[in-house]
């Protein structure tokens, strides 16, 4: 009975292990980054649904600085959240701002970021979203995020508020994805037109390769 159970338990842990192995080489094959990027046209109005959405101050533009005031670090309990800055980073830096990660795109978009990670070992990538520290903490122990910057605005809402990224009528951070440079000059951001659909997150990483590489 002993040695049945040590099988089991063996066989349980391959095929966990598979599934992972499995789940990374899923992500490799649908992380085609094109050679080129296209540029990004913002003009369009954001919409929630189908129905159109004012965000507070102006939408960022190339050239534009990025206000980077502290975030929460994901925690497991509130008296153990620490801040941090995206100043406490150099270098380029790639951003995602999102609703909440516990949404199907969000989540297969943080999981293709996850991965963008190590084909990009010099670059930081973050996800900021309006969700806990508690709740992002779940998150990525659920979903093996563990070299992504996952932070939270939730308790100053300040990032929003300084950088054209709040949904007025949600009170929500909206989906953007952003590169910034050394200066925190934006050199590359996109809106999402519908809040509820994906982002050209290999548009993104196209640019990113295209600039890094020529440094």
């Amino acid at each position: 009975m002993k040695h049945i159970i040590i099988c089991l338990a063996i066989c349980i842990c391959v095929s966990s292990c598979s599934l992972i192995w499995w789940g990374k080489q899923e992500l490799a094959i649908n992380l085609n980054i094109p050679e080129n990027y296209r540029e990004i046209d913002n003009s369009q109005p954001i919409k929630v649904n189908g129905e159109e959405v004012s965000i507070v101050w102006e939408k960022l533009k190339v050239w534009d600085i990025l206000k980077t005031p502290a975030l929460d670090k994901k925690a497991d309990y509130f008296d153990q959240v620490e801040t941090w800055s995206i100043d406490d980073f150099s270098w380029y830096r790639l951003i995602e701002t999102v609703p909440s990660l516990d949404t199907p795109v969000c989540t297969m978009q943080t999981k293709q970021l996850e991965f963008a990670t190590t084909q990009f070992p010099d670059i930081s990538f973050f996800v900021i979203s309006n969700d806990t520290p508690f709740a992002l903490q779940r998150f990525c122990s659920a979903n093996g995020i563990d070299n992504l910057e996952v932070m939270s605005d939730a308790r100053t809402r300040e990032f929003w508020r300084q950088n054209g990224l709040l949904l007025e009528k949600y009170a929500l951070l909206t989906r953007a994805i952003m590169i910034i440079d050394a200066d925190n000059r934006v050199q590359y951001i996109e809106y999402a037109d519908e809040v509820t659909s994906e982002l050209d997150l290999m548009n993104a990483l196209a640019f990113l390769r295209t600039v890094t590489q020529n440094q």
